[in-house]
């Protein structure tokens, strides 16, 4: 039965942040402008772009192109995490390319971090005072503190059999302490800047505070801790020091209701956002739990999805999906109440 279980949580975990075999590159048309609700109802949700190779900063000119040969096109392919810095450029976990997307607004050129290092990127964290980078790899066990800038590893956490399959972070700058979804463990750790276990939250059941393969996290402006309970289809909330504080979630293939739970992020007035990756979608409820509208469905276009996993949303309420099996991010904008 152990080995049973071992195995299923293995095949969800690939599932979750891997993927399968290939889909072929397309175009579509990003003109117009997307809205959710549409109009004439108050729209609280708006497409902005997508990122997914270097030409989302224009094709090179024809005197680059000669001077360069060839052209080197990369393409995001199995985008699994995503975050922003507070300049705005955008970092992307890919599993297969075994390497971080940056999409360096500032100097207009897509570069990379962790090659040679990570195997399996999953998730991801920042720390934008530090400028530092944390990468979960489930190859390795490990997760990677990389400078933003240089790629060069500042930081590493996993001893021998500490982790099992590290998956979702997040950075609290505030308290200085980073959050890891030790998901085969069942547990949530939280580590200070220096990389000593501050204590750990969990045990694997169906309990207040209990988890069944904790996967993707989130922080409030309070710094409170919400985890998303996988296996359990729920979430739960935790404050600072750990206590449970509450949940809301079930199975089911409603709308209020979770198949997959996947990537998490809350916008500035509260609300908390998640993906579902079976659903194809993101919901979007208030700290009750209630559910207060959901966006997109399966297909190419802008706001839908194929298989969407990972989710980040920055200070000024822009909101980015990796949309995994379309092999792009997707980045909407929180229109707040006027």
């Amino acid at each position: 039965m152990k080995a049973k279980i071992i195995f299923l949580v293995s095949c969800f975990l690939v599932f979750l942040f891997i993927g399968c075999a290939s889909t072929p590159r397309f175009q579509i048309d990003t003109t117009g402008e997307y809205l959710w609700p549409p109009p004439p109802a108050e729209s609280r949700i708006k497409w902005l772009k997508e990122w997914k190779n270097r030409y989302d900063f224009g094709r090179p000119s024809k005197f680059m192109t000669f001077l360069m040969g060839a052209e080197q096109i990369e393409y995001l392919r199995r985008p699994q995490a995503v975050v922003a810095d507070s300049a705005g450029n955008v970092y992307v976990a890919d599993s297969e390319q075994r390497a971080v997307f940056v999409f360096d607004q500032v100097n207009n050129v897509l570069r990379f971090l962790g090659e040679g290092v990570v195997f399996t990127p999953v998730g991801l964290a920042i720390d934008n005072k530090r400028g530092i980078i944390f990468v979960s790899d489930s190859k390795t066990d490990k997760v990677f503190g990389l400078d933003k800038m240089t790629g060069r590893v500042v930081l590493t956490l996993g001893g021998p059999g500490e982790f099992k399959n590290p998956s979702g972070l997040v950075y609290d700058e505030k308290r200085e302490r980073l959050y890891v979804s030790d998901s085969r463990n069942n547990i949530v750790r939280a580590y200070d800047n220096n990389g000593a276990l501050l204590f750990t939250l969990g045990r694997r059941g169906r309990d207040d505070g209990e988890f069944s393969l904790p996967t993707y996290l989130a922080l409030d402006s309070e710094g409170r801790l919400y985890v998303v309970d996988s296996f359990n289809f729920r979430i739960q909330i935790f404050s600072p020091e750990g206590k449970f504080i509450k949940k809301f979630g079930r199975l089911g293939d409603s709308s209020g209701q979770f198949s997959r739970p996947a990537g998490i992020g809350l916008d500035s007035d509260g609300h908390i956002y998640v993906v579902d990756t079976a659903f194809g979608n993101f919901q979007i409820f208030d700290f009750e739990g209630r559910l207060l509208l959901w966006v997109g469905s399966g297909g190419r276009g802008p706001g839908e999805f194929s298989l969407p996993t990972g989710m980040y949303i920055d200070e000024s309420d822009r909101i980015y999906v990796a949309d995994t099996f379309n092999r792009r991010v997707q980045v909407f904008q929180y229109l707040k109440e006027k």
